[in-house]
């Protein structure tokens, strides 16, 4: 089972921290049990829900302590900010060379004619020199389509491999524990950082790993990634997974009520990558759900019915 993104564990966290600050006295051991067997099933939910608490109780004006509570009223309001800007602090996305924002997708032309498709909330250093191309994905995800150039590699590095193009275009994204290869057109060789044994992945192939090496290797789609037109297409897909992808073209969080989620909805159709707030009337008309935000960075669906 794939481990949860740290998106999703600082919506947790918030949730654990919120509900820690409003239980009554006879809920508040059985509840503390609970939010410590969710610490021990990963280490980052500690370090998250500490951060969280930190910030939380750090010393504050009075005027803002009063602002906080409201928000605790009125849906997470101040601790979702806090998990939202905690996903926006790391400098290196700020001083990327291109980036783009929560629902942004952006089309980048480099120096040498290759272009390049960020994906939302995505980063990349360029590197040019008169030996290689080099470009490191600092964050998200990114497609590129290689301009030829015999004298100058084109290479894409990650915190967890290099992927050099032996032809024309490909797809990379970085998660927290993996980064992810998919080649459209051509061939690609990828090598782990820590694993010097080259792999090379053909057109419609696509293959994860790790700092260590090859964790998966599967088949995939041939043709451009939706997104880099600015689409995501679904077809019978789980709600929680709309909702997740969705959620990584949106600053903030988004999750679904209790009684929806034990609900076996899918959803077939296209949303757009960069109106979210469209995308979500959209889903919320074709299964009649009711979209109920409590702050600008904290949205809830719920049955419509």
């Amino acid at each position: 089972m794939a481990r949860p993104d740290l998106n999703t564990i600082r919506q947790q966290a918030a949730e654990w921290v919120v509900a820690l600050q409003e239980c009554g006295g006879d809920e508040r051991a059985q509840l503390q049990a609970e939010c410590e067997a969710w610490q021990a099933a990963d280490p980052r939910h500690r370090q998250v829900l500490e951060q969280m608490q930190q910030m939380w109780h750090a010393p504050e004006p009075a005027q803002a302590r009063r602002r906080k509570r409201r928000y605790l009223t009125t849906g997470l309001g101040s601790l979702l900010l806090i998990a939202w800007l905690g996903s926006q602090l790391p400098w290196a996305y700020w001083g990327a060379d291109y980036r783009t924002a929560s629902g942004e997708i952006r089309s980048v032309t480099l120096p040498d004619g290759s272009r390049i498709v960020l994906n939302s909330d995505s980063a990349i250093d360029l590197d040019y020199s008169d030996t290689a191309r080099t470009l490191t994905l600092v964050r998200g995800e990114l497609l590129a389509t290689v301009a030829s150039d015999r004298e100058r590699p084109f290479q894409i590095q990650t915190r967890h491999l290099t992927a050099t193009a032996l032809g024309t275009q490909y797809t990379v994204k970085q998660a927290d524990t993996f980064s992810r290869v998919a080649v459209q057109e051509s061939s690609v060789a990828v090598t782990s950082n820590d694993n010097g044994n080259p792999l090379t992945l053909t057109a419609g192939q696509q293959a994860d790993l790790n700092s260590n090496g090859l964790i998966a290797r599967e088949t995939t789609p041939t043709y451009r990634p939706d997104w880099a037109d600015g689409r995501l297409v679904f077809s019978n897909t789980p709600l929680q997974q709309v909702i997740e992808r969705l959620g990584r073209h949106r600053t903030g969080v988004m999750r679904l009520s209790e009684e929806l989620s034990h609900r076996q909805l899918h959803f077939t159709g296209v949303l757009p990558a960069n109106d979210s707030d469209t995308a979500l009337a959209l889903l919320a008309d074709s299964l009649d759900l009711q979209v109920q935000p409590f702050t600008a960075w904290y949205v809830t669906l719920s049955s419509g019915q």
